[in-house]
């Protein structure tokens, strides 16, 4: 089956010698696997993005800063409040 197509579809496929894939030597299966490689490390990162408690960490410190910053008379009521608001809205 495969051999009568031998002869027109050798190693010397399109000039390129022997390939894996589309393109001369080793890049006929590089292209895909860094295609397949960024495609993985893309739906890593989004899912390491929304199952990591990251985001809700960084408002609550941004809260006990504020907090802190208030106990320690730093700043007053108003500010507190105005900075709380603010840090709410986000």
């Amino acid at each position: 089956m495969w051999g009568a197509k031998m002869s027109e579809w050798g190693s010397g496929f399109c000039g390129f010698g022997p390939s894996f894939g589309h393109g001369p030597w080793f890049l006929g299966w590089l292209f895909p696997l860094l295609f397949w490689g960024l495609i993985a490390y893309l739906i890593f990162r989004s899912f390491r993005y929304l199952f990591s408690g990251r985001r809700s960490g960084e408002t609550d410190s941004s809260f006990e800063i504020l907090r802190n910053r208030y106990a320690a008379g730093d700043i007053n009521e108003q500010e507190y409040t105005e900075q709380k608001a603010i840090l709410g809205r986000k």
